[in-house]
């Protein structure tokens, strides 16, 4: 009896260590493809839209928003654009000089009696080839000499009175003598010579570039402050 009991008890034990015992760790479970992130780029992504680079500035286009004091001082002659085409200048050929003066009336609005602080301008256009001063001083000339007044602001505007009247963008300017003699653009920077530089009024301004520009063109004339074709168009460098 002792025996048979002794023999349950074993058997038991043994069933008891047979449920307490750790389960045998399973195989690792790979990741389906499905559950994988893909890193690469969608086939059918579009490409994003290139951004267009900004048309280029062309030194003869106006600055309209330029200052009427950055005109002034001593300019040397680089450039010059006729017949479609820019050209180098002859190193030194023209020289020109624009000074600045306060209008001594001031008075820009004379039905409202407002003054303003404003700018009238003088140039002196000079030549450094001696066959062009030679000729000029058969007549006794030494140079042209332009003016232009505050009013030859096209996008001029009255402002509160006591204070500088807004004189931005290109203006023109008269100058003397160049009816008789022209530019002589042909010298200066080998242009045609049948190309007509006898007009008295020219289209004076600034470009981008902080370049100055004086030339010829009817459409700039007839509608100020608007784009227009050069027949001709100087292009100066402000002297060192």
């Amino acid at each position: 009896m002792k025996k048979t009991l002794s023999l349950c008890l074993a058997l038991c034990l043994m069933m008891l260590a047979g449920c307490t015992s750790e389960p045998t760790p399973s195989e690792s479970v790979q990741p389906s493809e499905s559950a994988q992130v893909s890193t690469q780029p969608s086939e059918s992504a579009e490409p994003s839209e290139s951004v267009e680079a900004p048309a280029p500035v062309e030194p003869t286009d106006l600055d309209y928003s330029s200052e009427v004091t950055a005109m002034e001082g001593t300019w040397t002659l680089s450039q010059v654009y006729a017949d479609g085409a820019t050209t180098d200048a002859v190193a030194d050929a023209m020289s020109f000089e624009i000074s600045l003066e306060l209008d001594p009336s001031e008075l820009v609005d004379e039905a409202a009696y407002i003054h303003n602080q404003v700018y009238n301008l003088t140039g002196r256009l000079t030549f450094g080839l001696d066959t062009i001063t030679q000729t000029l001083a058969a007549d006794e000339v030494e140079e042209y000499k332009g003016s232009t007044a505050w009013s030859d602001f096209a996008q001029g505007e009255v402002v509160t009175d006591g204070e500088f009247y807004k004189q931005p963008g290109p203006a023109t300017m008269r100058f003397k003598d160049v009816d008789d003699y022209g530019l002589f653009l042909d010298q200066v920077a080998g242009v045609s010579a049948d190309i007509d530089t006898t007009e008295k009024t020219l289209i004076i301004g600034m470009n981008g570039e902080g370049q100055l520009l004086l030339g010829y063109s009817e459409e700039h004339l007839e509608r100020p402050g608007t784009e227009g074709e050069w027949v001709y168009c100087l292009i100066f460098d402000k002297a060192a």
